[in-house]
């Protein structure tokens, strides 16, 4: 039972985390989130690939808020948004069908080359 509290409480915090980073980069709370449930639940989970499904779920609303915010305050550009919608939908869909045809071990190397490529991307 102890476990299970700090599981949860783990999780809200985490939660709490993504929002932040998301709200603040506009990326970033799913990697934390992937990065968090990969190490909690490492080994315990049916299919290691609901940890990306459940990443994505979370980033939805999440998402939808933080853009609700930027637009109230008129912090992005809707007109290039706008350009970008289809064709991220277009893929989102295709990522979502690959989901499941690929081995978790790939996704997991597919993750970290992102992750890396985006950070040393960033830095230089």
């Amino acid at each position: 039972m102890k476990h299970h509290i700090l599981i949860f409480f783990t999780l809200l915090a985490v939660g709490f985390g993504a929002g932040i980073i998301n709200g603040l980069l506009g990326a970033g709370g799913g990697i934390l989130i992937i990065f968090a449930l990969g190490r909690l639940f490492r080994g315990k989970l049916r299919d290691p690939r609901s940890i990306y499904a459940t990443a994505v779920a979370v980033i939805l609303p999440l998402s939808l808020l933080s853009a609700w915010q930027y637009l109230s305050h008129r912090s992005f550009d809707p007109t290039l948004a706008a350009v970008l919608i289809l064709p991220a939908i277009v893929g989102g869909t295709a990522g979502a069908l690959l989901l499941r045809r690929l081995s978790p071990a790939l996704l997991s190397r597919i993750f970290a080359a992102v992750v890396l490529i985006s950070g040393i991307t960033m830095v230089l």
